[in-house]
């Protein structure tokens, strides 16, 4: 399941949580059409608010949605970009449904919004319930200082180091069987430590506690970019183990619609340079 990040320390500043702001509350956003394309021309039909295309989200996901100041604003993020650039695909205005987590597929389901484009993983349960684009896959990353990070590349690099994760979470889960692969293979064990909150993993690495901190990808990109030049993400120790994807209503018309705006976002290259604003590994993009 998603989590929801804020706060993790001056300078390291993240924490991850799963509630977000009051159910239903609208935050309008800047109109996306311009002279080349004028407004709805090429929007599909039934959109909850003609000329608008309105995503559910909670914006507590750094670095996927997230208020721009911590506590309001502008939300901005992957996720609130790829809205927006839909939006000015479609030449309508673009507007976010602010609700917490829990409230998300409700208010997809209510008719509140025509997608969630928020960090949602593509399970067999919602899709009970929900069409669903794939957008991103996602899964463990390795975090470590930038020397060491330099020289990780595959899951048994991190045999004999000290790694730290959070408590109770899929990744402590996945460097323990690591750490079993590694004796097996005959190799020294991963010296893995737990921590309960999310602040204490990253800390822990910066003070030398541990060499390296396994994080969701997503999360550990934003860690990186709040601790720029001492935590670096080492691409590729880890494969993509599931995929987020964009929401709409069962069955409905939109679906299609999505499918399409996705791949041409994909193919002409405006995700990627999202996903760079934003410090992602444009490799982690997949909308086919």
């Amino acid at each position: 399941m998603k989590k929801s990040m804020m706060g993790l320390v001056a300078g390291v500043s993240l924490a991850l949580v799963l509630a977000g702001c009051a159910a239903g509350t609208p935050a309008a956003d800047q109109p996306a059409s311009d002279s080349a394309n004028p407004a709805g021309a090429n929007a599909p039909t039934g959109l909850v608010k003609e000329g608008t295309f309105t995503a559910c989200i909670d914006p507590e996901y750094p670095p996927l949605e997230y208020y721009a100041d911590s506590t309001g604003g502008d939300i901005i993020g992957f996720d609130a970009d790829g809205v927006r650039a839909i939006a000015k695909l479609w030449g309508v205005d673009s507007k976010f449904e602010v609700t917490s987590f829990d409230g998300l597929m409700p208010g997809l389901q209510s008719g509140k919004c025509d997608v969630i484009f928020g960090g949602l993983y593509m399970s067999e349960e919602r899709l009970q319930i929900a069409d669903a684009n794939a957008v991103m896959n996602a899964g463990p990353a390795a975090l470590a200082a930038p020397d060491l990070a330099a020289t990780l590349s595959k899951s048994e690099d991190l045999c004999g180091l000290k790694v730290v994760t959070q408590s109770a979470s899929s990744n402590s889960a996945s460097v323990e069987a690591l750490s079993k692969k590694c004796v097996d293979d005959g190799k020294d064990a991963i010296k893995h430590t737990d921590y309960p909150k999310t602040a204490e993993t990253v800390l822990a690495v910066l003070n030398g506690k541990a060499d390296v901190l396994v994080e969701t990808n997503v999360a550990a990109a934003y860690m990186s970019s709040q601790n720029e030049g001492k935590l670096t993400v080492a691409n590729g120790v880890f494969e993509p183990d599931t995929t987020f994807g964009v929401f709409t209503p069962k069955d409905g018309k939109l679906t299609p619609e999505i499918a399409k705006a996705l791949r041409t976002l994909y193919d002409d290259g405006t995700f990627a340079k999202i996903a760079a604003e934003y410090n992602l590994d444009a490799s982690i993009l997949d909308v086919y």
